[in-house]
């Protein structure tokens, strides 16, 4: 059955919004526990917490039951890719880039993603998805060229973030791939227990500080366990479940959203000022979201489909 014309894309949609919103806010909480603990050390712990949050999920339903051979290798793809590598590389190259330069990079996923997909999965690139593509990408223009530090963007952060951008369709990949073999969920949870330690060992090497004064608070800690449990932990989940039913391509268009949610919660926790252009890329992104998961079609329904209806 095509996906944009599945009963459950309702369902999906309000998963892949919700991961949207989990994921936006998730970039202004980060911004908030680099005061308390040194980037990589952050990404260590988070994934920690993420692996022992998803832990039990391996046991339901029915008990722990062997992974088949053919999953291990696109989950140690997503493991690698979307975790390990993504982690260490957006730590490091939004640390070399400005910001503009950085959501400019991060938000050809959703292009370098369809084309991708078109090409490794077989997944169809028609012109709703394209148009979507770059509606979406235009959204984006629109917040990130509205930035003024673009004099901090170093070749070599580009560089960096750009490989960000890319592992991580690479890991959108081998999700897709892993699902055809086994649960979305099981896939989340064994990528991020084979995740977890190779960032804590990383994080041994680099940090000889793993946290700053205040780190054991209250606000750190729930702000801390709210982005490790349910941020990354629960929004991988939904992010593998959507990938399985609607495909890597179409998922990634909702990707376009996950910058707007980020200046939205900026403007409300941070206090940042919210501007036209702001607004004009919330309308665009919608509409490109909208266009690529066949939202707009699917309200009229072909005439043969409505006489058998009928009878």
């Amino acid at each position: 059955m095509n996906p944009c014309t599945s009963p459950r894309l309702p369902r999906i949609t309000a998963m892949m919004v919700a991961v949207v919103f989990l994921w936006g806010i998730n970039v202004v909480m980060l911004k908030y526990l680099t005061n308390y603990y040194p980037p990589l050390a952050l990404a260590a712990i988070r994934m920690v917490l993420a692996a022992l949050f998803l832990l039990p999920a391996a046991f339901y339903p029915g008990g722990w039951q062997p992974v088949p051979r053919a999953a291990w290798l696109p989950i140690g793809g997503v493991a690698l890719f979307n975790i390990v590598l993504h982690q260490i590389t957006l730590s490091w190259g939004i640390n070399a880039t400005s910001a503009t330069h950085a959501s400019l990079i991060l938000a050809l996923n959703p292009l370098f993603t369809t084309l991708a997909a078109s090409w490794a999965v077989n997944e169809p690139l028609n012109w709703n998805k394209t148009i979507g593509i770059f509606l979406g990408l235009g959204g984006v223009l629109l917040i990130v060229t509205n930035k003024t530090d673009a004099g901090q963007a170093t070749l070599l952060g580009d560089g960096v973030m750009l490989i960000a951008m890319l592992v991580y369709v690479a890991g959108s990949l081998c999700v897709k791939k892993g699902a055809q073999h086994t649960r979305p969920l099981i896939i989340a949870v064994y990528s991020h227990l084979i995740a977890a330690p190779a960032l804590v060992l990383l994080g041994l090497a680099v940090n000889p500080v793993w946290m700053f004064s205040g780190a054991f608070e209250f606000w750190p800690i729930a702000v801390l366990l709210f982005s490790s449990w349910i941020s990354t932990a629960l929004g991988a989940v939904l992010w593998n479940t959507g990938i399985h039913h609607i495909g890597a391509s179409m998922a990634s268009l909702f990707l376009n959203g996950q910058p707007v949610v980020g200046l939205l919660a900026s403007a409300i926790f941070l206090g940042e000022k919210m501007v036209w252009q702001h607004y004009v890329a919330l309308i665009l992104v919608l509409v490109a979201v909208s266009l690529g998961t066949g939202a707009f079609t699917r309200r009229q329904k072909p005439r043969g489909e409505k006489n058998q209806e009928a009878s």
